[in-house]
């Protein structure tokens, strides 16, 4: 192992988490089942229930189960009879695997999920443009940041095209709409290599950078 501390980052996607466990002071190793020819650090195409690697020699582990199953835009709900139902709900899957394997580690996913002792994280916190609130398991635990009052106007940073059409008023009176351009939603989640494809897929790197940062004293005190 490395002098410095491995996260190995399953369904790391273009590895908008990866980046922010780097800026951290982490090795990365991402693995993905689909290519990932913009993922900014060692790669390796393989199924992240089944990593081609040893887990007990990683110092730290990060999963992102795909989010389908609990997100509201899937119909809702799961257990509504809408399109969430038919998603793939990994996060058990992945929680077993992880506690097998005996290594610290951290489960992200969207508000809904079935995520146990969980901090909840979103843009605001962290001076971003967007909302954009997520949930991560960490074991160890950790703790969150303070809340931030829910900002006017974030970016929208999801949906099928950055097009800039309004996507809802709200009661106050403000309005959230889609970006018409990569460059605001790239900027507002602290991202610059990304196709719009990945960056609505993703996650801000500034999130796993706290992770990481908390994590890290932690991880090395246990070597």
């Amino acid at each position: 192992m490395s002098e410095r501390l491995v996260v190995l980052d399953l369904f790391c996607g273009a590895g908008g988490a990866a980046m922010g466990y780097h800026r951290a002071g982490f090795d990365v190793v991402g693995i993905d089942i689909e290519p990932q020819p913009n993922f900014p650090f060692a790669f390796i195409q393989a199924d992240a229930l089944e990593p081609p690697v040893d887990l007990t020699a990683l110092d730290l582990i990060h999963a992102s189960p795909p989010c389908q199953a609990y997100t509201p835009m899937s119909n809702r709900w799961r257990g509504s009879g809408g399109l969430a139902d038919e998603r793939p709900d990994l996060i058990g899957a992945v929680r077993q695997m992880l506690e097998l394997g005996g290594v610290p580690y951290v489960i992200e996913n969207v508000p809904g999920a079935p995520l146990a002792c969980f901090i909840r994280l979103t843009g605001e916190m962290f001076g971003l443009s967007v909302h954009r609130p997520r949930l991560f398991e960490c074991h160890p635990f950790l703790m969150g940041p303070a809340p931030e009052r829910r900002q006017r106007d974030p970016v929208a940073v999801y949906g099928k095209h950055h097009d800039g059409r309004l996507l809802w008023t709200r009661k106050d009176g403000t309005e959230l709409r889609a970006p018409d351009n990569l460059e605001e939603p790239s900027e507002a989640m602290g991202i610059d290599w990304m196709t719009w494809d990945e960056l609505k897929e993703s996650i801000p790197p500034a999130y796993t950078e706290y992770i990481g940062r908390q994590m890290k004293p932690l991880l090395e005190q246990a070597a």
